[in-house]
């Protein structure tokens, strides 16, 4: 089985924590629910310290695919002026890049707490991982160009774009499929 814990979460032990956490939802809650996309698995994708912001130091946006949902998530920063998750259930609006998103807390054992923030939901969009995966590097290769002030894919990333704005702007996964 291919390692699913992809890019710099492999250094990170909430990564790995996160993809056993969800493998076992997936294994359990949820295995037989009618919103699963049985081609698809758990992985995270791309994990890795945001630029030095002001409130975001430190954090570790990334996305975690899951057969159900794909979602950003934020691992908080361990730094003292890092933005706090919400508490489970509360809501809080954080800055990746140029873009506010709207997140959800959740807390989960061995990971601690993150906050999430919806991409896609359910799956059956994706016909397997490998879609969905390039899908995920996409979004989180235009927030970061968006975060080091640079403009992904030759679209410029307008100054506090809505989530909607970002994710349906033309052009913002190359051509269409």
């Amino acid at each position: 089985m291919k390692n699913a814990v992809q890019g710099a979460a492999r250094g990170d032990p909430r990564g790995a924590a996160l993809v056993a956490h969800f493998e076992a939802v997936a294994s359990g809650a949820t295995r037989d629910m009618p919103v699963v996309n049985r081609a698809l698995r758990v992985e995270a994708i791309g994990f890795a310290p945001m630029a030095s912001e002001a409130g975001a130091r430190g954090a570790w946006p990334g996305a975690l695919i899951t057969p159900w949902s794909m979602n950003l998530l934020w691992l908080p920063g361990a730094t003292q002026d890092s933005a706090p998750c919400p508490r489970p259930g509360g809501k809080a609006c954080l800055r990746v890049g140029n873009v506010d998103f709207d997140w959800i807390g959740a807390h989960a054992q061995d990971v601690g707490a993150y906050a999430c923030c919806s991409l896609f939901s359910p799956m059956f969009e994706f016909a397997g991982q490998e879609s969905a995966a390039a899908t995920a590097r996409a979004v989180l290769a235009q927030l970061r160009c968006a975060e080091g002030g640079g403009q992904g894919g030759g679209k410029a990333v307008a100054p506090r774009a809505s989530r909607r704005a970002f994710l349906l702007r033309p052009g913002a996964f190359g051509s269409a499929a």
